[in-house]
């Protein structure tokens, strides 16, 4: 089966993106600016550009992750990077604002789906995070309610391993992608 991989907001490839992005710029506003060719656009101008496109992919982000994840149940695991190594790590969620305050010490933060697994990956002044969110099925939900919704790495484990107790979110098609 061929891999599918949906990437819904990417801010750690700037500099892959800026000659995309200028070439965008000359393309669309070259006649309006004055521009001859892409090399007379500052990098300031493009940069503004790309942090612009980045906002209104976040705040589109944050409501189809409200609408996913609000008034459902959903775990949250990998792993984050610490000054002394990778370390494991999960949580159970329940508001996408749960989930943002999960992650909101990364820098850099990559959204995507492949194969209907939902990832985030971020960087930090301390490293690397990977993180997997799924969305608890009626059973799962039953199993972390009479384990208290612990803080415990076997429990995560096993809802993020039986499809009995956790369900991929195919985030990909409620937005559409």
């Amino acid at each position: 089966m061929k891999n599918k991989t949906f990437t819904f907001y990417d801010n750690t490839n700037d500099t892959e993106i800026f000659d995309e992005t200028k070439q965008f710029l000359f393309d669309n506003f070259a006649e309006i600016e004055g521009w001859t060719s892409p090399e007379d656009i500052v990098d300031h101008i493009v940069y503004n550009e790309i942090h612009e496109q980045h906002r209104l992919e976040w705040h589109e982000l944050q409501y189809d992750l409200e609408e996913m994840i609000d008034g459902n149940y959903f775990i949250l695991t990998g792993t984050f990077g610490a000054w002394d190594g990778n370390k494991p790590c999960g949580k159970f969620i329940t508001s996408a604002e749960e989930l943002f305050i999960s992650i909101r010490h990364l820098d850099y933060i990559r959204f995507y789906e492949e194969n209907g697994h939902f990832y985030i990956d971020g960087y930090h002044h301390d490293g690397y995070d990977h993180y997997e969110l799924k969305k608890l099925t009626g059973k799962g939900y039953e199993y972390a309610s009479q384990n208290y919704f612990a803080h415990d790495k076997k429990l995560h484990d096993n809802i993020m391993s039986c499809n009995l107790f956790s369900a991929l979110p195919h985030f990909s098609r409620l937005v559409g992608a």
